[in-house]
């Protein structure tokens, strides 16, 4: 009857154990989220103090230089940089964690749509294509859902979105621009227009 008693005793001092493990296990658990979005939630707002206005930036000439043969995902299908062909691109790099990200986005869409002639590709630096696709359905913003490829981001590295690189029918490096852009400002279109089409 002791030895009964003794295992059930035992018993019940690993299962409290057990219990009380698992219960930091799952509060670890749960303060390492909260750090993580309130890192990213952090990062975001910085992003927003430093490249909210377009008068803090403006485009930067590239080198001329051939840029690696970039990859993205809709979801389904890889695509390339070098297979979008004859036309003049701008790569906009951008997350739906950056609320500048998403101030900028709808002025790109119509920028996109009043500039047919150039190539926009908005290649997202999310963790999976679900958000991106989720975001932009919530928005109601035209635009496909594209995930850059994880290693060529640290390829290209792109210091921090909103970041923005215009290439030459030919896939060279022609210029950038760090923050959120002015696309519907005239004189900026104009510069761009002429920088990759010479008009």
């Amino acid at each position: 009857m002791m030895n009964n008693l003794l295992r059930r005793r035992t018993a019940g001092r690993i299962g409290v154990t057990l219990g009380v493990a698992n219960g930091l296990s799952g509060f670890m658990r749960m303060k390492v989220g909260m750090w993580l979005n309130f890192l990213k939630n952090f990062l975001a707002a910085a992003v927003f103090v430093c490249f909210c206005s377009p008068v803090l930036a403006g485009i930067d000439p590239g080198d001329n230089q051939p840029l690696p043969d970039l990859r993205w995902s809709d979801g389904q299908t890889q695509h390339h940089l070098y297979a979008v062909k004859d036309k003049p691109k701008v790569l906009h790099f951008w997350a739906t964690w950056c609320i500048p990200c998403r101030e900028e986005l709808p002025e790109l869409v119509k920028w996109r749509q009043e500039n047919p002639e150039i190539e926009v590709l908005a290649l997202s630096m999310d963790e999976g294509i679900a958000e991106v696709k989720q975001f932009l359905k919530q928005q109601q913003l035209n635009l496909p859902s594209l995930l850059l490829n994880a290693q060529d981001n640290e390829k290209l590295a792109v210091p921090i979105v909103p970041y923005t690189i215009f290439v030459t029918r030919d896939n060279r490096y022609a210029a950038s621009y760090f923050g959120v852009a002015p696309w519907q400002d005239a004189a900026f279109t104009q510069q761009v227009r002429q920088g990759l089409m010479g008009k």
